[in-house]
């Protein structure tokens, strides 16, 4: 797989006694953008649409995958040692550092939010990935 790009991904978690988005840089991603059209009352609406691919082995912060559900219930300090990707996610092209809500991330250029997700770590090995579809 041709990789062009790093990202940053924001998990968003919310507990009794906080709220935040945590960040993970990727390095080594695949990321493609689309621009999209559709016909409204008000008129033609733009708007961009992403697709991206991690590699298995792209570098990660040195941080490991979990499935989503099992992602939430981590405590604090087991939270810094994995990723995920989930709806609702917000990943933006290039490496960010911490943000407090939303609208820090989604006003940059090349920035979205994830919409689909699959997990492609079967068959041949060298091809394992994460993709990622995404909307501005």
């Amino acid at each position: 797989m041709l990789t062009n790009a790093d990202i940053t991904l924001y998990n968003y978690v919310e507990t009794p006694q906080k709220q935040e988005w945590i960040g993970t840089q990727i390095r080594g991603v695949s990321f493609y953008t689309k621009q999209e059209t559709a016909a409204e009352k008000t008129g033609l609406v733009s708007q961009d649409s992403y697709q991206i691919r991690i590699p298995e082995t792209a570098d990660t912060q040195g941080k490991y995958f979990i499935d989503p559900d099992k992602y939430l219930l981590l405590s604090d300090g087991e939270r810094e040692n994995y990723w995920t990707i989930d709806n609702g996610s917000i990943f933006v092209k290039g490496l960010h550092g911490e943000i407090r809500k939303e609208s820090d991330i989604l006003n940059l250029p090349c920035a979205g939010k994830v919409v689909s997700f699959s997990d492609n770590r079967r068959g041949s090995p060298r091809m394992h990935h994460f993709r990622i579809g995404g909307k501005r």
